[in-house]
């Protein structure tokens, strides 16, 4: 997405530079002989021309019109010529100069009852707001915008206007309301027949849609868009649309039309020589191979995905391709390349990292040198008048040391002020450092959370013999039908809490819940000598409990519960949300084990029955076809021995 706005405002921007050219020359000209107020107009026209070629330039353009409009007392002209430094410190990225003098120019053009040119900078500021994140006073000044065009039927602005605040509501994720603006936007759009407005708002509703879990309806808005974009022959928004949809169908199962629309995608940005979209597309087919186990066209575009990020040094592609060859050679039963492409993604992640803190860094060490070279500069400007009003009235030496003894005093006394309250926020940030290392021993286990403090990083583990926890629901899809949401999450909570005691009552830790799915191990982190023992007894335990739970309550739940003992790989996955996880072959057999239980009922591995046999009673079942696997042997547990 970042790529398609880049692009597409480097397109946007190109054409304008090119266009302003033409006239710079005749507009220098025309100011050589123009009278001052003629001589003004010029000036502001120069500095809008030169946004897109030099900002700098158009500063200093704007900044010569608001000279000569304040000694003429133009206060429109004045107005604009805020309103241009305004835009010029935008193009260069400076929000805080931006938003002082577009703030001047609204000032003026409220004095002024210049009610479009207050709609004009209203969206304008609001714009900035939107950039610095700061989204309710950027949907502030949209709404103020809004209101000016309604009130002067100006319908073009009033669909820009609905659409930006639709983007803002994306931004804060609420995408009922941005679904709301993006459909008026796109009403007025059709009313003006603006084919190329309808087709960009189409595919925004269908990406609300999208992010609102409604797929089919993404699906209709986002076919409408490609339509329309075919229409207009707007190759590179097409294969946005298009990879969106593949996406859409993607997150459905339905991997043979993902296929077909990342397939039409791909071919227009290779057509496009667009390397970022096609590096982007060519990962989201292998993971659809990954995902069907055609796992050597998987290898091929991953790789190929992989080699054209690195040309093009994407490195957020580059980490995804890392993330899908980890999982393909981890299917492929590869572990040590799974493994090394692990490592490879957690490198490129620390990279990533790192980039971002430089660049942080790089800015506060440039205004701490700044600030440096000012305090130098006013030591040094003093020490020169000191040493002057020696030299010239050493009479007045008695009352230069009784003010500069005054001047101790008062900053001994500022000293002291400082240091109890330096020693108050050191005791504040003690208090919030504790309370994010309990946080952090709460999401992960010891090792890592103590890793992540100490280096900000933590390696991936190999673990032996650990014995792995599967459970679902039982019809949960048809139930959760009839709940509303809170009551849907209300009984969850409740239940995997219920869990989660038990399964720590016996030394084993849950890694993760993924919708009415509880996945735990027993054998990494503590030292017991018999995880698997202890994973049955916390098993036996779930279902005694839900059994319980199940005789009082209205709702009625059942689960099935599969267990496998092998080995895994443990390690924190993502770059924004870190989580916990593990990997391996063991994590699928255990899978199939629940997916081969009954309700109610524990179906264990031959692996984790050899381990367990002597402590519990056990029924072995027929052996049973499992995909990748062949005929496996399989038991319920029935109880304790």
């Amino acid at each position: 997405m970042k790529k398609t706005l880049i692009f597409s405002t480097f397109l946007v921007l190109f054409t304008c530079a090119l266009h302003a050219i033409s006239e710079v020359d005749s507009l220098k000209i025309a100011l050589l002989d123009a009278q001052v107020d003629e001589r003004i107009i010029i000036l502001n026209t120069l500095a809008t021309k030169y946004w897109y070629i030099n900002p700098d330039s158009s500063i200093n353009f704007a900044e010569s019109a608001l000279e000569l409009a304040r000694a003429r007392d133009n206060k429109e002209q004045e107005a604009t010529a805020y309103h241009k430094l305004g835009g010029a410190y935008y193009f260069l990225s400076d929000y805080s100069h931006a938003l002082e003098n577009y703030k001047k120019s609204l000032l003026i053009r409220k004095e002024l009852r210049d009610d479009p040119g207050v709609a004009n900078i209203s969206n304008n500021i609001g714009m900035i707001y939107q950039e610095l994140g700061s989204y309710d006073k950027a949907l502030d000044n949209y709404m103020i915008a809004l209101q000016y065009y309604e009130a002067f039927i100006d319908e073009e602005k009033i669909a820009v206007m609905l659409n930006n605040i639709g983007t803002v509501y994306g931004d804060l994720k609420n995408y009922d309301k941005a679904l709301l603006s993006y459909m008026h936007s796109l009403e007025i759009k059709q009313k003006l027949d603006d084919k190329s407005g309808i087709a960009s708002t189409l595919h925004n509703i269908g990406r609300a849609y999208d992010n609102l879990g409604e797929p089919q309806k993404a699906l209709e808005y986002y076919e409408r868009s490609v339509i329309l974009k075919k229409e207009l022959n707007k190759q590179y928004s097409l294969a946005l649309t298009l990879n969106n949809i593949g996406k859409v169908y993607s997150e459905q199962k339905n991997f043979e039309k993902a296929l077909t629309y990342f397939g039409q995608a791909l071919q227009i940005e290779e057509e496009l020589g667009d390397k970022f979209g096609e590096a982007n597309t060519r990962n989201n087919i292998g993971e659809v191979y990954l995902n069907v186990d055609e796992l050597s066209k998987a290898e091929n575009y991953l790789q190929h995905a992989l080699k054209i990020a690195q040309e093009i040094d994407a490195k957020y592609i580059i980490e995804a391709s890392y993330l899908h060859l980890s999982k393909l050679y981890d299917k492929k039963g590869e572990i040590n390349l799974a493994l090394d492409y692990h490592q490879k993604m957690f490198k490129i992640n620390q990279e990533i990292f790192s980039e971002q803190v430089r660049d942080k860094i790089a800015v506060l060490q440039a205004r701490y040198e700044t600030e440096k070279k000012d305090q130098e500069i006013d030591l040094l400007v003093k020490e020169r008048d000191i040493n002057e009003l020696t030299i010239e009235k050493q009479q007045n030496l008695r009352n230069f040391l009784i003010v500069l003894i005054f001047l101790v005093i008062i900053i001994a006394i500022i000293m002291y002020i400082s240091y109890r309250q330096k020693r108050r926020d050191n005791l504040i940030i003690a208090h919030e450092k504790t309370k994010s290392d309990n946080l952090l021993m709460n999401i992960f286990p010891l090792r890592i959370a103590n890793d992540l403090k100490e280096t900000g990083k933590t390696e991936p583990e190999l673990f032996k013999n650990v014995t792995v926890y599967f459970s679902d629901i039982v019809g949960f899809t048809v139930t959760s039908a009839r709940l509303t949401p809170q009551k849907l999450i209300d009984e969850l909570n409740e239940i995997f809490t219920a869990f989660d005691e038990i399964i720590e009552k016996y030394e084993c830790e849950r890694i993760k819940t993924i919708g009415d799915a509880y996945l735990a191990v027993g054998g990494m982190n503590r030292s017991t000598s018999s995880p698997a023992i202890n994973i049955v007894r916390a098993a036996l335990a779930n279902l005694e409990y839900l059994k319980n739970r199940n005789k009082t309550s209205n709702i009625k739940w059942q689960i099935r519960i599969g267990i496998h003992t092998g080995d895994v790989i443990g390690g924190v996955v993502g770059i924004k949300k870190y989580i916990y996880d593990v990997f391996g072959d063991t994590i699928n057999i255990a899978s199939r084990m629940e997916q081969y239980s009954d309700a109610l009922k524990i179906n264990i591995s031959e692996d984790t029955y050899h381990h367990i046999k002597q402590n519990f009673t056990c029924i072995e079942r027929d052996g049973i076809i499992v995909k990748g696997k062949g005929v496996m042997k399989m038991y319920y547990v029935e109880g304790v021995i």
